[in-house]
């Protein structure tokens, strides 16, 4: 039997979004931060392009209004964009009223620059949780017909333990939405994570490699996800935040670039679009 795809997804936005974070950037300020998404942007771009690989880039609106060149390019070199939301916002933070308005005006953002149908999305922080029980109502109503925006296992915010782990239809009154919940498995009676952002960085090789083979030896895809900043080993230190969360955004950035390399060589990617 043949291996199934895996999907390689990316959270576009910038080093300094960072969420639920004391000492992090007010979003009054990110305006005037200097940026360097573009940059980071290319470079996986290119990268990808080496391997002939498609990815699903989720997109912030706020950074697709920044930097149009790059989404069209991200467009046309044949990736699926979906959105991440207009301004980053935590959904059980944000509540329904604003976090509806948000994800219909990244929506209409990404479609207006594109030209195409924006059909995925991916919620910051992971944060579709027990507290927000209209979240996928609100999807619907906006357009989206497919969602990857559980983490079914504990995390430091977001997080949904107990949510199914395999991918799963929620019927709503506006209409049907897939979740694609991000990929996890059980070690020692825990659900954990190893497939993205800092648990991809800190997990050694060989363990991500075995996890891999062995979710896709019983015919589970694997969903990896990365942010353009893990790529950026030189990127600017927020220094005011806590000790946990410096770890956890800027261990083993080093190690992002040549593990993708890794993984590319040796699996199969289609964008989560194309699971549907």
């Amino acid at each position: 039997m043949d291996k199934p795809a895996n999907a390689m997804t990316i959270d576009v936005e910038e080093w300094f979004h960072i969420l639920d974070a004391r000492g992090a950037p007010d979003p009054t300020e990110w305006e005037r931060l200097p940026g360097r998404l573009d940059r980071n942007m290319n470079q996986m771009l290119d990268l990808f392009a080496q391997y002939d690989v498609r990815c699903t880039f989720f997109w912030l609106g706020w950074a697709a209004e920044r930097y149009p060149r790059v989404l069209r390019r991200c467009h046309e070199l044949g990736h699926e964009i979906g959105s991440h939301g207009q301004n980053h916002l935590l959904a059980y933070q944000a509540g329904r009223a604003a976090f509806a308005e948000d994800v219909t005006r990244a929506k209409r953002v990404l479609e207006d620059q594109t030209g195409t149908e924006v059909r995925g999305f991916r919620v910051p922080g992971f944060s579709f949780t027990r507290e927000t029980p209209w979240a996928y109502e609100v999807l619907a109503e906006a357009g989206y017909r497919y969602s990857s925006s559980i983490f079914p296992a504990a995390r430091g915010h977001g997080g949904f333990e107990g949510a199914p782990t395999e991918p799963h239809t929620i019927e709503t009154s506006a209409g049907p939405v897939r979740e694609y919940p991000i990929t996890t498995l059980k070690l020692l009676g825990k659900r954990v994570c190893l497939f993205g952002g800092g648990y991809l960085r800190v997990t050694p090789w060989p363990m991500l490699l075995g996890a891999t083979e062995w979710l896709n030896r019983h015919g589970q895809p694997v969903i990896y996800y990365l942010h353009p900043r893990e790529i950026d080993p030189d990127q600017p230190r927020m220094r005011r935040i806590s000790p946990a969360r410096y770890f956890k955004y800027y261990v083993n950035l080093a190690s992002t670039e040549p593990k993708l390399r890794r993984l590319m060589r040796g699996q199969r990617f289609t964008p989560l679009g194309e699971w549907e």
